[in-house]
């Protein structure tokens, strides 16, 4: 029934009153053993049963009932059915008025006021019953069936039961709630009830019940108005003397109102705000029963990791309503790519995981992938703008019955990671041999971040001699790790740091801070060095003050801005930040900084892109400058940067044939091993005096 009128304190309490009083007629009437205990534990009714089978103890109408229980389990038992409805039944051992002890089973059961009446609901009184069931057969069930229609109409508001009779087809229904029963009484099959969509499901719970055990359902009603409703059921069947199946009992709830606030709740918990799909809590959720299901049945599942490659760029350079647009479409491709019963998951961020249970093989694992990076192919529009994005993915297959499925998770990282290692925008299975590299990875970090604390890198400077004037016009400051057990070290034996976002800040602020501190000294002690160069990294841009800060620290050290000059290579020239890179650049510029074009030829940089970029320096990689084969691509170069205005320096120049082809050529500028390896700071104004000299 449904109810609309807000009840007083005064009805609520005599509400109380009279369902209170009504228990106690019911208790003193009850052709069984039965006890009413009120809320402040006083006996307060008895029925004759309870004082002729000798039940009563030493305690009397309006005693404290707590003193009967001399078993603390009882006690406690009591209590908790008292302040939070919970039932309690137990079987034991009773002898009473001097006879052979026999077999009772007692029970407490909660008589509460309706929560719908009072807010909270609360308890209003404990009815205890005990049977002998050491009788016979017929006696003890017909005691069970009392009892059981007892506790059923203790919900009598909200709660519907249906007892059919297996052997006679006769059917009792409690009456209590004429809607449920209008929709859950059924003729032959008891599935015609459920709802289509809840059929299956429901036949498979059926077929594994077992008899004389209960079991719960939850389904919606097959109703023919359209009006969903859920239903929550108990379901048991109860043996006969043969030991045969002869009584069917149900008992119904509507839970839709619960269902509904659950389904709300398990929204906001377990689904990603932004781009609608499962979040972290529901993959961890999914993924146990994945790893439950393997370990139980041996079924083959296997896990995807997905980062979008360079995503915070896309945030910084359009915006992190493209960012958001980003997202939003690639939770579009993945739920397109996998299949409906694999579950596609946004971990945070830009990070993303799929669960494929069911799998036959590598290969039911990889098609999907296949797809998806198909679908990351096609540009995607926002804001008037088209770009384009990639992912880099890692996945691991578990299908080792004696292999830890747990370790899914981390392996299909390790993956991932090597994916991005690999130059991203690529797929990576994972293979055990990758562990151990990524164990290396990981180590080799941490101690790089202890050295970077214990100042162990130091800047070495390798000279540019310029061609023209056979003099030194500068020098290139080199990161080098002094390392305190395997000596001065070069950057190949640290280089993931450099691939590290936190770390490669780290080494080049480290590295521009200390060049300038060098600059000082030597301006103060008259040494005249020339500019010297300093690499700069992709995470150095990401902050967009990279201008301002260089210049701040120009003006700190009182360096003029002449004797300074940033490498750039044309991966973080031409790669995503573009524009905040090519603003900064220009910043520099004018106020005189010099701008050079790091391992010019390696990346993708085009002469059209060549034009748009304020440089000053066109630095040919070594690779191109020691294979005779690629002179024509170095003469090209030479030829380019003079057209343009830039001097053109050739990295790696070794030996006296090199130097006299590159002059040959027109090269401006020379640095390699031919004039100098790069030497610690100290060893240069010896150097610069020799070379003058």
């Amino acid at each position: 029934m449904t109810r609309t009128a807000v009840r007083t304190e005064v009805q609520i309490r005599d509400e109380a009153v009279s369902r209170l009083e009504a228990f106690e007629i019911f208790v003193r009437h009850a052709p069984f053993a039965a006890a009413l205990v009120d809320a402040t534990f006083r006996l307060s009714a008895i029925s004759p049963d309870w004082i002729a089978n000798g039940l009563a103890l030493d305690v009397e109408l309006g005693d404290d009932f707590r003193r009967a229980l001399v078993n603390a389990e009882d006690l406690d038992s009591l209590q908790r059915c008292m302040e939070a409805g919970e039932a309690f039944s137990r079987y034991r051992s009773i002898a009473r008025n001097g006879l052979p002890p026999r077999i009772w089973r007692t029970e407490f059961a909660a008589a509460r006021l309706p929560a719908a009446q009072d807010g909270e609901g609360r308890t209003l009184a404990v009815i205890i019953t005990a049977r002998d069931v050491s009788g016979f057969a017929e006696t003890a069930l017909k005691a069970e069936r009392d009892q059981q229609r007892l506790k059923m109409a203790l919900e009598l508001d909200d709660l519907m039961v249906r007892e059919y009779d297996l052997r006679t087809g006769e059917m009792y229904c409690s009456g209590t709630s004429p809607e449920l029963e209008k929709w859950c009484l059924f003729e032959n099959d008891p599935l015609e009830i459920v709802h289509p969509d809840d059929r299956d499901r429901m036949a498979e719970l059926v077929r594994n019940r077992k008899d004389g055990e209960a079991q719960v359902f939850e389904f919606r009603l097959n109703r023919n108005d359209g009006v969903e409703t859920w239903v929550r059921s108990v379901g048991k069947k109860f043996l006969g003397p043969d030991g045969k199946p002869d009584r069917l009992v149900n008992l119904f709830k509507d839970v839709t109102d619960r269902r509904r606030q659950t389904e709300a709740v398990e929204n906001l918990a377990f689904l990603d705000a932004l781009t609608g799909l499962p979040n972290r809590a529901y993959f961890q959720r999914k993924f146990q029963e994945a790893v439950d299901a393997s370990e139980i049945m041996g079924e083959l599942f296997g896990l995807i990791m997905i980062d979008v490659d360079h995503f915070k760029d896309i945030n910084d350079t359009l915006g992190h309503d493209a960012g958001d647009a980003l997202l939003k479409r690639l939770a579009e491709m993945l739920q397109t790519a996998f299949r409906a019963g694999d579950t596609v998951a946004r971990l945070g961020g830009d990070e993303f995981a799929v669960i494929l249970r069911g799998l036959h093989s590598e290969a039911d694992m990889m098609r999907p992938v296949n797809a998806l990076q198909d679908l990351l192919r096609q540009p995607i529009e926002h804001g008037g703008r088209s770009f384009s994005v990639s992912a880099s993915i890692g996945a691991a297959l578990h299908g080792d019955p004696d292999a830890d499925p747990s370790h899914m998770i981390k392996n299909a990282d390790i993956a991932l990671y090597r994916a991005k290692d690999e130059g991203r925008n690529r797929s990576v299975v994972f293979d055990p041999s990758m562990r151990s590299a990524l164990e290396q990875r990981i180590e080799l970090l941490r101690d790089v971040r202890a050295a970077i604390t214990a100042r162990e890198f130091v800047l070495y400077y390798q000279p540019v001699v310029d061609l023209a004037t056979n003099s030194v016009s500068g020098f290139e400051a080199l990161m080098r790790w002094d390392h305190p057990e395997q000596g001065v070290l070069t950057p190949d034996r640290f280089m993931a740091a450099f691939e590290d976002q936190d770390l490669s800040l780290k080494l080049g602020d480290l590295a521009l801070e200390s060049a300038l501190k060098q600059m000082r000294d030597w301006l103060d002690q008259g040494v005249e060095f020339g500019r010297v160069a300093v690499n700069i990294s992709a995470a150095q841009f990401r902050s967009g003050r990279l201008a301002e800060e260089v210049q701040d620290r120009l003006n700190r050290w009182n360096v003029p801005c002449d004797r300074l000059t940033i490498e750039v290579t044309e991966n973080v020239y031409m790669g995503w930040g573009s524009e905040m890179v090519s603003e900064t650049v220009r910043r520099l510029h004018r106020a005189g900084v010099m701008i050079a074009l790091d391992d010019f030829g390696t990346g993708y940089a085009s002469l059209a892109n060549l034009r748009q970029f304020p440089i000053d320096r066109l630095k040919i990689d070594k690779s191109f400058v020691q294979n005779i084969e690629d002179a024509a691509i170095v003469k090209a170069v030479i030829t380019l940067g003079s057209s343009m205005g830039m001097k053109v320096v050739a990295e790696g120049v070794e030996d006296r044939a090199q130097l006299d082809a590159l002059a040959g050529y027109g090269c401006d500028q020379i640095q390699g091993y031919h004039f100098s390896r790069p030497m610690p700071a100290a060893a240069v104004p010896t150097y610069l005096a020799r070379f003058e000299a």
